[in-house]
């Protein structure tokens, strides 16, 4: 019960600060263009690289659809920590969706197995 809290909460953990990267990309973020250099999509590390007129390379985050080498995008930049995104997403949803989804139904596993244990603990006590 104990370790399907804990993985319950550092999904949701992991789900907010996803959440905080998207909000944190969208307040301080330059919206610039980019050329998209490379592309592996359907792989074991999916990627989207892009590069910016200065001649600066970097990967995105997130993107939405399937970009192709050769097109520009509108992408949302921040140097600091050189995390980029295509500017038409906040975050990717397939890391939203799991560890949300996932953090979610370990919660309501472990509320289920707390009051079938709290259900048995009574019925011991008035010796049903």
């Amino acid at each position: 019960m104990w370790l399907a809290a804990s993985v319950s909460a550092l999904l949701l953990a992991l789900g907010l600060f996803t959440v905080g990267k998207g909000l944190h990309l969208n307040a301080n973020a330059v919206t610039t263009e980019a050329e998209v250099v490379d592309v592996d999509l359907g792989g074991r590390s999916d990627f989207v690289r892009v590069r910016f007129s200065s001649g600066q390379e970097t990967n995105l985050w997130a993107w939405t659809g399937s970009p192709q080498v050769g097109t520009t995008m509108l992408v949302d930049y921040v140097e600091d920590p050189h995390w980029a995104r295509d500017a038409r997403v906040l975050a990717p949803k397939a890391d939203l969706w799991l560890r949300f989804g996932m953090g979610l139904w370990f919660a309501g596993g472990t509320l289920w197995e707390r009051r079938r244990y709290a259900r048995e603990e009574l019925a011991r006590r008035n010796g049903w």
